[in-house]
């Protein structure tokens, strides 16, 4: 009878040759087996070696875990959540405005705007928020920050900068400035892998755009001009071009210039649609755009209204034509929509989604209004238009860190490697 083989006994070269093709789930699970695997797995996320793409994860906080961790429930293992500490400022404090390659943008109780990766701890700052055109700190006479003033003014119909006792404006105290500010923050790549990228925030008044490259001390604000006021709702960025969205389905090919405050925007596609839900842009792995119309409803069954999703509609651009396709079948790629980064994913190599379904979660800007609702995350089936959840009975918090997707990234930056 043949010994059976002794795992155990690998060589640690090996052995992290096949660790580094494990999910996270089953690399942490592996530190489970002996001294060897647990020395192994702790070396190669310690070196910085581990960079596996990772099926993504909700991300969300409970009140088990405190307000200085975070809870990852993977898609790829549905059976176990795992909890994970952070840096202050504490994330149960903090509302998350985005989430692209791993990072997730949060601004904290002063609503200043930080970059937070939580499967490796790192954390930037982004610049001040009293650096956006649009924002006014006010304080008091002792020199304290007090308020910040929104001056509402675009570059378009909606008012031009005179001088803002001519404007309306709305002031609100640091702690629930965030609430009225921030819609939605895109990072164009991973800072783990170098400090070229950049972060497109949209916001109010007006759902405008700003941006801010790696090192910059202050936001650069888009002004559209041409009498264009457009209300931007979504953004994603490919080959060195953002691509923002505006509330009626017009998209804007915006192109930042490296190292400068300069950048070039023109009109790529016009309005297509009326303003009758939320919607989203997605690029697919074959260079198609896509439009992602998700509808809402009050759940008049609930005790409080919660509100559900109840219909995503998915439809092709046609530049050529300057309209759009219906598409009625998403084939083997699962989408994500919301806070999160909007994205395609092919379930070849991401298994474990499910083909023709669309991941949702809570969009933040349309959150205020519903704090302590019921959030509205879930799972689309495109091919039966049913809504189901994630976890039930949902055990995160819903306020202030509402739930929401990520990919981890366990790559480290250069300043903590």
């Amino acid at each position: 009878m043949d010994t059976p083989a002794d795992w155990s006994e690998l060589p640690a070269d090996v052995l992290g040759l096949v660790l580094l093709e494990l999910e996270f789930p089953d690399l942490f699970r592996s530190a489970a087996v002996c001294k060897l695997w647990r020395a192994t797995a702790r070396d190669i996320r310690r070196l910085g070696l581990y960079s596996r793409a990772q099926t993504p994860c909700l991300l969300y906080t409970t009140a088990a875990a405190g307000p200085r961790a975070a809870v990852l429930y993977s898609l790829a293992d549905k059976t176990t959540s795992y909890t994970v500490p952070l840096p202050d400022p504490p994330i149960a404090e903090r509302h998350v405005v985005g989430s692209s390659h791993g990072w997730l943008v949060t601004a904290d109780h002063r609503s200043e705007l930080h970059l937070l990766n939580p499967a490796t701890g790192e954390q930037l700052d982004l610049p001040p928020v009293a650096t956006i055109e649009h924002v006014r700190p006010l304080y008091d006479d002792a020199g304290n920050l007090n308020n910040y003033k929104l001056v509402y003014y675009d570059g378009g119909g909606n008012s031009h900068r005179s001088n803002d006792d001519d404007m309306h404006t709305v002031t609100h105290p640091p702690e629930t400035f965030r609430e009225f500010l921030y819609l939605k923050a895109v990072v164009s790549s991973d800072p783990s892998r170098g400090d070229d990228y950049t972060v497109m925030l949209i916001h109010h008044p007006y759902l405008q755009l700003s941006f801010a490259r790696s090192g910059d001390k202050k936001w650069t604000w888009i002004k559209m001009g041409n009498n264009e006021c457009e209300w931007f709702e979504d953004c994603i960025y490919h080959d060195g071009v953002f691509y923002a969205q505006t509330v009626h389905g017009a998209i804007h090919a915006i192109d930042v210039v490296s190292a400068s405050s300069s950048f070039t925007h023109r009109l790529i596609l016009k309005p297509t649609m009326g303003e009758l839900g939320t919607l989203y842009i997605v690029r697919t792995t074959e260079g198609d755009i896509l439009q992602v119309l998700r509808v809402t409803e009050e759940d008049e069954g609930s005790e409080h209204k919660d509100v559900r999703t109840t219909e995503i509609g998915v439809y092709k651009v046609d530049y050529k034509k300057q309209d759009l396709d219906d598409v009625d079948d998403i084939g083997n790629n699962a989408l994500f929509i919301g806070t999160s980064y909007s994205m395609c994913l092919p379930v070849k190599d991401y298994p474990h989604l499910m083909p023709n379904h669309i991941y949702f979660d809570d969009d933040y800007g349309y959150l205020v209004h519903r704090k302590h609702l019921r959030r509205d995350v879930g799972v689309y089936d495109y091919t039966n238009d049913t809504a189901i959840d994630v976890e039930y009975p949902q055990p995160w918090l819903n306020w202030p860190l509402a739930p929401v997707w990520i990919t981890p990234s366990f790559t480290k930056t250069a300043k903590y490697s």
